[in-house]
């Protein structure tokens, strides 16, 4: 019997986890240990009071702030601030940016990658040398310079085998383009979000601006209706006539 496929929920899950642990990566990079558990704090919220997160993380306001400060200077969060109405003092509320942290990690892979493709290709057409005494290891030129004797402990260099480190070179590469293909993933999923978001509030806006229209139209009928019975009320109301004076005319 054919396994059955993963549940489209089941699928979500773990996609979710694996964008978490991602984000979790960079935000660490970027803030420290303690700012990979940030993004669980912040993730899909908005404007968290930085004294919650301090009392979540187990630190002081002060060690959270320069976490979070670390995290802004790489656009990962973003902030408001409010003033206290009693204290006088402000407090930052605090938001998570995942498009950013995503457009960091991506741009971080791009570059990691780089630099093992550049390492695969020397490893592919040099050759290298090692001392199996000090575990020190240089290139064919270095090890010509040194006449192919080590000069720390005086031993004869042999020559290393590439074939190990061009295969965890390429274990390398093939694990940071599948975070990378991940990233990639995530990013455009964000994109259809606010691609979906902007429709809406399009839409909203069209919504409200025939709303609008409407309004005006009705407030001009009865405006119209108003004026039109006040001019038929003063054709329809008899003209006011002129009694004659009482009063005797003097002598």
């Amino acid at each position: 019997m054919a396994s059955k496929k993963p549940s489209l929920i089941k699928t979500q899950k773990l996609n979710s986890q694996s964008s978490l642990d991602l984000l979790r990566d960079v935000s660490a990079l970027i803030g420290g240990k303690n700012a990979g558990a940030i993004v669980d704090l912040l993730i899909d919220k908005k404007n968290i009071n930085e004294f919650i997160i301090a009392k979540k993380l187990n630190l002081t306001i002060n060690q959270t702030r320069n976490i979070l400060y670390k995290l802004s200077d790489e656009g990962l969060v973003s902030s408001i601030r409010k003033k206290d109405k009693k204290k006088g003092w402000y407090t930052y509320f605090w938001t998570f940016n995942s498009d950013k942290a995503f457009l960091l990690l991506e741009k971080t892979l791009l570059k990691d990658i780089e630099q093992f493709e550049h390492q695969l290709k020397s490893r592919e057409v040099k050759r290298f040398y090692v001392c199996k005494t000090c575990n020190s290891e240089l290139t064919e030129e270095h090890a010509l310079l040194n006449e192919f004797t080590c000069p720390e402990c005086g031993e004869v260099y042999e020559l290393n085998d590439n074939k190990q480190s061009i295969q965890e070179i390429k274990n390398n590469i093939n694990r940071l383009r599948k975070k990378l293909d991940e990233v990639i993933s995530q990013l455009g999923l964000i994109d259809v979000k606010k691609s979906k978001k902007f429709e809406r509030d399009k839409k909203k806006v069209e919504k409200d601006k025939v709303e609008k229209r409407k309004q005006a139209q009705l407030l001009r009928q009865k405006t119209m209706k108003k004026t039109k019975k006040i001019k038929l009320t003063k054709k329809v109301s008899p003209k006011k006539i002129k009694k004659p004076s009482l009063k005797k005319k003097k002598l």
